[in-house]
């Protein structure tokens, strides 16, 4: 090779160097492109980007990759900073805007620009590894992935984005460790919205997750399993949510559409400091979109079954508003059933069922540690628990029933 040909080969984004086995690294630069490196690489090889501010968000499409920054406060991926979806700069289709903007129910009709996340992984066909690296003020997503098997996600920061700070959706083989994810409410107070939640594991029967030591803060939820069966959320810090950790069996799945029903549930929560999530928002979607008054919850399991929540610290959570305004009960724990909604194939999720509450500490919440099924008067508007939630061994004061913190 020639010396001018060397020298044009080096300059292009994503310069590419051989590793073992066949995989490449393309190692990218400020000023450089980390899509174009995406586009050229192969699944299975590494995408390495140096130290810098990069403002891009990066589709990938049917590869697994390995994305590596030099530190999560050292490579940045970065989107205009905005307030409303006005504010966004408009994009280009690609494959990862419209599957979010077909499957979002909160997407804003006749635009791409609030799709957009700061790495989207749609459909890749190996594994996928994200380290070292920032994601800021992108409208969808930090880091996403849609139908990987394999997903691990380490040593990441994520700062204001509007649905998650990661998402795992419809995919299996999860890690999601030691990440910090960090909430802005771009809304006013009477209407507040710091986004859907810091961590996610969504749309999988399957999804064998491990969510362990991230710190999240600031959300709506701070850790969210929503249509997901099977995972541990352990060793977790969440605060300043409006919910600390969301189970929930929503009956109905959205990602990649809402053909599929999954019993969520089947997940242990154990470890966790869920304190002080005192955030008010108002939440919920379909039906109920922006409707339902939350505040004050440390952890709450809807609708699941084979839910384990042991040797938690689970602390002074407590609502921003009068309890009685909200639609969703502020508590440390709460066990709650719902009725079906947004499924227009009518499909019961039933009840909560077969919860184990063992070992936490539950303490200085309000208006109560542990609520095991609805407050009255909602009791009479809501079903009852399930079958085998049992409530004992734990270091708790106030309680309905009141018995409860007796045992």
């Amino acid at each position: 090779m020639t010396t001018s040909l060397v020298v044009l080969f080096t300059a292009l984004p994503g310069t590419a160097a051989w590793a073992g086995g066949g995989s490449r690294t393309w190692v990218v630069h400020p000023g450089e492109s980390i899509q174009a490196a995406v586009d050229r690489a192969a699944s299975g090889d590494t995408i390495r980007i140096e130290a810098g501010t990069y403002q891009e968000a990066v589709c990938v499409a049917g590869k697994g990759l390995t994305i590596d920054g030099a530190g999560r406060d050292a490579t940045r991926i970065v989107w205009p900073e905005w307030s409303t979806t006005a504010d966004l700069p408009d994009v280009e289709s690609n494959a990862c805007w419209e599957a979010q903007d077909d499957a979002d129910p909160q997407s804003v009709p006749g635009t791409l620009a609030d799709d957009v996340s700061g790495i989207f992984f749609l459909d890749p066909d190996g594994p996928v590894d994200v380290s070292h690296l920032s994601t800021w003020h992108h409208p969808a997503n930090g880091i996403a992935a849609w139908g990987a098997d394999g997903f691990r996600v380490y040593k990441t920061k994520g700062h204001g984005h509007d649905r998650y700070g990661v998402l795992a959706a419809d995919s299996t083989h999860v890690r999601i460790q030691r990440n910090i994810e960090e909430g802005v409410d771009r809304g006013t107070p009477d209407q507040p919205d710091s986004g859907t939640a810091g961590i996610g594991s969504t749309d999988s029967d399957e999804a064998y997750a491990d969510i362990v030591a991230n710190d999240v803060q600031g959300y709506n939820i701070g850790v969210f399993a929503r249509e997901s069966r099977v995972g541990q959320i352990r060793n977790n810090y969440v605060a300043g949510n409006c919910v600390g950790v969301l189970v929930f069996d929503d009956a109905a799945t959205e990602v990649p559409d809402t053909s599929r029903e999954i019993e969520g549930g089947d997940w242990t929560i154990r470890s966790n400091e869920s304190s002080a999530n005192d955030r008010f928002c108002l939440a919920g979607i379909g039906e109920v979109e922006g409707a339902l008054r939350v505040s004050g919850t440390g952890v709450a399991v809807v609708n699941a079954d084979h839910v384990g929540i042991h040797d938690n610290r689970i602390r002074d959570n407590r609502p921003a508003v009068d309890p009685a305004t909200l639609q969703f009960p502020a508590a440390g724990v709460a066990l709650l059933t719902l009725p079906p909604f947004n499924d227009q194939s009518g499909a019961d999720p039933g009840p909560v069922t077969a919860v184990q509450v063992r070992g936490n500490t539950i303490t200085g919440n309000s208006p109560v540690d542990v609520l095991r099924g609805w407050p009255p008067p909602l009791d009479a508007q809501f079903p009852p628990v399930g079958a085998d939630v049992s409530v004992r061994g734990n270091t708790c004061t106030t309680s309905i029933p009141a018995s409860i913190c007796g045992s």
